[in-house]
């Protein structure tokens, strides 16, 4: 409801498309979800959203892994994953695929 009045009275509207391949895995304990995401792309032509067939661009050529788990990461997990000796940082595919357009 709050986004439907959002929406409604402070007239938001897409303005494009992000558009990426997944590959997702899961271990059940700890609840441990990773993804690959690849082959970002980007269309501002949101009038074709669910189009097989839309133009998209190149946005950025970067594989993003994202870890995600409750609780705690099991060591299995920690130990293949190297996590200590990773740089954390932020990737969003939504504000690249903006840049495309800017």
């Amino acid at each position: 409801m709050e986004l439907y009045t959002k929406i409604h009275y402070q007239n938001l509207r897409p303005n494009n498309i992000v558009d990426y391949n997944r590959e997702a895995y899961v271990y059940p304990a700890g609840n441990v979800r990773i993804t690959f995401d690849s082959r970002i792309k980007t269309s501002n032509t949101v009038t074709g959203f669910l189009n097989s067939r839309l133009v998209t661009i190149p946005a950025s050529s970067s594989i993003i892994m994202e870890v995600k788990y409750d609780g705690f990461l099991p060591d299995s997990i920690r130990d293949v994953l190297h996590i200590d000796s990773r740089n954390q940082t932020e990737f969003s595919k939504y504000v690249v695929s903006r840049l495309v357009y800017t």
